[in-house]
């Protein structure tokens, strides 16, 4: 899974709010969770291209550093959980 391997040495710790357990390493996947910790998605990524990961990831709305170890501006420190709309 070099692909896999490629994210996870170089991409990873790009991402705001984002972690990796090594746990199930035969059948790597993402896990989404809620607020309360349940889990709401689960999507296999051991076929997954390094920028497919990263492009769900972006659909999805993780912020995405430039550079590691840069500071995540404060609008985004609860992302991914979209920003309610401003009612009109």
């Amino acid at each position: 899974m070099p692909e896999l391997h490629h994210f996870l040495m170089e991409r990873l710790a790009l991402y705001h709010n984002l972690e990796y357990d090594s746990s199930e390493e035969k059948k790597p996947r993402l896990i989404f969770y809620n607020e309360k910790d349940e889990v709401v998605k689960t999507v296999p990524v051991k076929n997954m291209k390094a920028d497919e990961i990263s492009s769900l990831l972006e659909s999805l709305g993780f912020y995405k550093r430039s550079q590691k170890g840069e500071k995540v501006p404060e609008e985004f420190q609860n992302f991914p959980l979209h920003a309610p709309r401003d009612e009109l």
